[in-house]
């Protein structure tokens, strides 16, 4: 598939949902992954869509990059349905989740209704069904290759180890000096 990025840049894409217990747990690590990128790698973000609650989810993930609270709102919406028994299914649930992490009703409205999230929420439905993506977390690694838990990658320590290693992979196939 290909990438949303230059040609010299390796994509690194997280597929997650907000209800997936597994997706959860790898936030903090793909977190701290992310915050150590640097040169020629861009980590983005994609919601999973299969299905009506998960473009609900993603409405979350996209309106908090349009009040910029991605990164609190993020790891609020995970907390709030893994550790506090929020579902976060209903707008109004979600409404409180925002305006408990200090952004306005009027910015959360602005942000749930605008065309520009709605743009984002269908982006990422075809992008779900482009990966062809049917297990999560699932990790995209330049358009070419996903990683997800299977009998060789057992856990997260794996899968970050697997993603280390397509980097590795990709960065040699680009090399000219051998």
């Amino acid at each position: 598939v290909p990438t949303q990025t230059d040609a010299d840049r390796i994509e690194v894409r997280e597929i997650f949902w907000y209800g997936c217990p597994e997706c959860a747990t790898l936030e903090p690590v793909m977190t701290d992954w992310g915050e150590g990128v640097r040169g020629d790698l861009v980590l983005h973000r994609t919601p999973a869509i299969w299905n009506d609650i998960m473009a609900l989810h993603a409405r979350i993930y996209y309106s908090a990059i349009a009040v910029n609270a991605e990164d609190l709102i993020h790891r609020e919406a995970f907390k709030a349905i893994h550790q506090n028994n929020n579902p976060l299914r209903t707008e109004s649930q979600i409404r409180e989740l925002f305006l408990a992490n200090n952004v306005t009703a009027e910015a959360f409205e602005k942000a749930w209704n605008s065309g520009e999230v709605n743009s984002q929420v269908e982006n990422a439905r075809l992008r779900t069904a482009e990966y062809g993506v049917d297990k999560l977390p699932s990790v995209i690694v330049n358009g070419r290759f996903e990683v997800t838990h299977n009998k060789a990658i057992f856990n997260h320590i794996e899968l970050n180890i697997a993603v280390n290693m397509l980097v590795r992979r990709l960065r040699d196939e680009r090399r000219t000096d051998f």
